[in-house]
């Protein structure tokens, strides 16, 4: 009798399955959704792998009980703590249906290993074209030589034939280091090289996506939400059009931002479509998957304010001020829960977010993020986000 092999990538199917079996223990159906046109079906809270290590058991537990307990998609990087986050999905997928869970993993940033490995290659008069040389300790490239070398080693460290969704992570380095110097040229110079190197790396990931060893591509922003008259912003609409100069069957179906009560402009900053659509508006519009990253880390008042309720003092005081101010936008039933699950639940809510990125090291931070996922599905207005303040 002859065996079935086992899917390599997560399935329309095998996500189906998964959120089936979610929504029968009593989670909202509403709390699973389309990845935009890739067909796969996934959790609203997605399990951010940042600080996850491979030799920190509560970490491997952590991702171990969300996956149990309804997510099934899961966001790393090459760089998160220089290649352990990899390993450390890769041994708990391991254990897992791999057609039920959505791995995503990044790559652009040169640092740790792969920064050893860059100044060994220029050493060696063979370094990586179109380096973004922005700190000694932090360099930047999304050329295919490198694109291609990395996501060798990150298949290697998850162990796994092949990753879900492989994006870029944070081109605009390229504008940030062109700022930082001083660059004389003029934007529109900038940007015309910005979108060669974009088109270069499509290229490449439709190449990767023919050898079978990612099914989807796509960016991780931190300036999507940004007016275009910043000169670090970067465009979804325009990387779409280059996608579709290069084939129109092209693979580039998920893009991540950050975005939170204060960081606002993915929902509230028309900056696509002739200033007519916000980077959310478009992405939804043209069947994007959104993942929303750093939803509990606001920038507030010139410091950086966690989004999650605190015991006593000024801290608290902010932060019980802030969930005052959004409670009157919110159902009934959603005002008693936690800030960090109120923030949580409100970005998952936004029309046109897919999946909401939470760091979850501990089972702590998991059990208090998945109450997320058992909140009755309600409509954001946009006064909401409005209310926190200038756009």
């Amino acid at each position: 009798m002859t065996g079935r092999a086992s899917p390599s990538i997560a399935t329309a199917d095998g996500t189906a399955r998964f959120a089936a079996r979610a929504v029968a223990s009593g989670i909202p159906a509403a709390s699973y959704r389309a990845l935009g046109r890739t067909g796969l079906a996934v959790s609203s809270l997605g399990f951010g792998c940042y600080r996850i290590d491979d030799q920190a058991p509560a970490h491997s537990a952590a991702l171990t009980k969300a996956l149990a307990e309804g997510v099934n998609l899961i966001d790393t990087s090459t760089n998160y703590t220089d290649g352990a986050s990899e390993r450390c999905v890769g041994q708990v997928m391991a254990r897992h249906p791999r057609d039920e869970i959505l791995v995503v993993s990044k790559v652009g940033y040169v640092q740790g290993q792969a920064l050893a490995l860059a100044h060994s290659r220029e050493q060696a008069g063979t370094p990586f074209a179109e380096m973004v040389k922005y700190a000694d300790h932090c360099w930047h490239c999304i050329h295919p030589e490198f694109i291609a070398d990395q996501l060798g080693r990150s298949l290697q460290r998850l162990a796994l034939p092949k990753i879900d969704v492989y994006l870029l992570h944070n081109p605009e380095y390229f504008f940030t280091d062109a700022v930082k110097r001083g660059d004389a040229r003029p934007i529109g110079n900038l940007r015309e090289e910005f979108d060669s190197r974009i088109r270069r790396a499509f290229t490449h990931l439709e190449r990767e996506v023919a050898d079978g060893r990612i099914a989807w591509y796509g960016v991780s922003s931190n300036s999507f939400g940004d007016p275009l008259t910043d000169p670090e912003a970067t465009q979804l609409g325009r990387m779409w059009a280059i996608a579709r100069e290069i084939t129109p069957a092209h693979h580039f179906a998920v893009v991540q931002l950050p975005a939170n009560l204060f960081e606002r402009g993915p929902m509230l900053e028309r900056n696509n479509s002739g200033a007519t659509q916000t980077a959310i508006e478009f992405a939804r519009a043209q069947g994007f998957g959104v993942l929303v990253n750093r939803p509990l880390n606001a920038h507030y008042r010139d410091r950086l304010v966690r989004l999650a309720d605190a015991p006593s003092g000024p801290i608290a005081e902010t932060l019980s001020a802030i969930a005052a101010r959004i409670d009157k936008f919110l159902p009934e039933t959603v005002r008693s829960e936690t800030l960090s699950r109120k923030a949580l639940a409100v970005l998952a809510n936004t029309a046109g977010v897919t999946c909401v990125l939470n760091g979850m090291r501990t089972t702590a931070y998991v059990d208090d993020s998945l109450g997320v996922l058992r909140i009755a599905p309600f409509l954001v207005d946009e006064r909401l986000y409005r209310a926190m303040g200038p756009a």
